[in-house]
């Protein structure tokens, strides 16, 4: 492949992600067909699958680029945060969390649409969610400076589906809704009440 060829390609794709990442954002992932990008893009519908292996993959690059979106936010949140108060950073990220979904409603959705399929560096983000667990466990290293790395890892899991679970409920309306108003205040809540708990065991531990 010559390097013009690759030039051309790398730009095709480029082009094919972010008219994909307008067309999710705008009326979410079933809305997505190869006809309407290659004529958003100019290019046949055949060239798309020169550069994807189908449109699950397209939309799983899009994807990624959410996922690292995200991610970015919420360390663009801590970078201020300097005095090491845990429970603070925590119910900032929930809250982060929170306003990315406000922000990106569809796009956050299409993560869980279709998630990650197959084989290949788009379709692979877990560098990203390593990075976002992170700042999860960073916190939680103060509050439980006792427990092993790998399960304070598996807390730090359980805290972002805690706070996931509360944000998708105040995403829909049908099963269990909470108030999209009183969303914010549930995380602070729940973050706070498990932090809470974190302290009160440490200082049993120590007092046995």
């Amino acid at each position: 492949m010559t390097g013009k060829t690759q030039k051309r390609r790398e730009a095709l794709r480029a082009a094919l992600i972010e008219a994909a990442e307008r067309r999710i954002a705008d009326s979410g992932f079933r809305g997505l067909t190869a006809r309407d990008l290659a004529k958003e893009v100019g290019c046949a519908v055949g060239a798309i699958y020169t550069i994807f292996r189908d449109m699950d993959a397209l939309a799983a690059a899009v994807n990624a680029r959410t996922t690292a979106r995200l991610e970015q936010a919420v360390a663009i949140a801590l970078a201020g945060e300097t005095d090491g108060d845990a429970r603070r950073q925590l119910v900032l990220l929930g809250q982060t969390y929170f306003g990315f979904v406000l922000d990106n409603p569809r796009l956050w959705s299409a993560i869980f649409e279709l998630g990650y399929r197959g084989e290949g560096d788009d379709l692979k983000p877990e560098a990203e969610h390593a990075r976002l667990i992170g700042h999860v466990a960073r916190p939680l290293e103060r509050l439980l400076p006792d427990m092993e790395a790998a399960r304070r890892l598996l807390v730090a899991r359980s805290l972002f589906a805690a706070v996931h679970g509360i944000v998708s409920l105040g995403q829909q309306s049908r099963f269990m809704p909470v108030p999209p108003s009183e969303v914010s205040a549930q995380i602070a809540f729940i973050i706070e009440a498990f932090c809470d708990g974190a302290v009160r065991r440490r200082q049993g531990e120590r007092e046995a």
